[in-house]
């Protein structure tokens, strides 16, 4: 009996050390990461269009990040910009299909169409996420953009 107690406190001691040794860092570095700071994103260059022959507006979005995080650089990333009102009503989301391989430094563009009755003032916001968008990886940048006004 004595020596059943003895293999069992042994056999549990030795399946501590396993999980410390495996699975804390894991725990550890998803607990520790800098979520949404893995990619420091700037803002380059807006364009707010009429494209009249197409009857349509086009945004377009420049942004160039660095990136901070070595386990994010050769991955494959995603970015989203948000298309909202003034009043703050969200018009349009638009991602990048497929998502992008994250460089150590880049630009990524980013493009999207309203219909010509849409407002002529609009805020975008872009953000760049996992691959699945469900976690951010960047600050976001904020841009009010006017028709017809390059930025």
């Amino acid at each position: 009996m004595i020596r059943s107690k003895k293999t069992r406190t042994h056999r549990n001691f030795i399946v501590l050390i396993i999980v410390s040794i495996f699975f804390v860092p894991i725990l550890q570095q998803s607990i520790f990461a800098n979520h949404g700071k893995e990619i420091d994103l700037k803002f380059s260059d807006a364009q707010f269009l009429i494209l009249p022959e197409k009857n349509i507006h086009q945004i377009k979005f420049t942004t160039t990040y660095s990136v901070s995080d070595s386990d994010t650089i050769g991955k494959q990333i995603n970015g989203i910009m948000q298309i909202s009102t003034n009043n703050g009503t969200l018009v349009k989301t638009t991602s990048i299909p497929n998502g992008f391989k994250a460089e150590r430094t880049g630009f990524q563009h980013f493009v999207t169409s309203l219909p010509s009755t849409s407002p002529k003032t609009i805020n975008a916001i872009v953000l760049f996420t996992d691959l699945n968008k469900t976690s951010a990886l960047s600050n976001s940048i904020n841009r009010d953009l006017v028709l017809n006004k390059t930025q």
